[in-house]
């Protein structure tokens, strides 16, 4: 049997409460760290304009570009480039948009000092960046969803402000 669990928005002490579940049966529980169209979206969302522009070039060219198709010129540095990467897939673990093990989708090509080579996305990640990167650019590079989310925080905020405040209660003393 297999059984898929998805929950948006859990409360805290929910969510203690199921990972502490989970936890008792890790060895039974299988993680999904599969890059599905939303998660690429929300992953391509999340860079910062030059990071956004290395995962659409990798995605062009069939899942590599080479450094120099990245530089403004020869001496150009794209220092930063891949912390920027690695921040955006932390953070969409912090926000509960996939699980802490989900592989980088790009990963800097080189030699391990000096200047990066190249960008490189598995091959089978490539369609799923590429669908993810069309609708972004349809509909803007800001997730409406995370609009619409903080719309309705600051309608409840402005609520909670607008309503007088209870009185105290009273406790007679005797």
């Amino acid at each position: 049997m297999r059984i898929t669990v998805t929950i948006d928005q859990p409360s805290g002490d929910f969510q203690t409460k199921l990972l502490g579940l989970l936890a008792e049966h890790a060895a039974d529980v299988e993680m999904d760290t599969a890059w599905t169209v939303e998660r690429a979206e929300d992953y391509y969302r999340s860079l910062p304009a030059r990071a956004r522009r290395i995962v659409k070039e990798a995605v062009i060219r069939d899942g590599y570009v080479p450094a120099e198709d990245l530089r403004d010129d020869e001496n150009s540095s794209l220092r930063g480039h891949s912390a920027a990467l690695s921040r955006a897939l932390r953070r969409g673990f912090m926000l509960g948009k996939w699980p802490e093990n989900m592989p980088a989708p790009i990963e800097a090509q080189g030699p391990g000092f000096g200047k990066v080579v190249g960008y490189r996305m598995p091959d089978d990640l490539v369609q799923t960046f590429f669908t993810a990167i069309d609708r972004t650019e349809k509909t803007g590079p800001v997730d409406p969803q995370g609009i619409n989310d903080a719309s309705d925080s600051a309608h409840h905020l402005a609520d909670l402000l607008s309503t007088p405040p209870r009185p105290k209660k009273r406790t007679p003393k005797k």
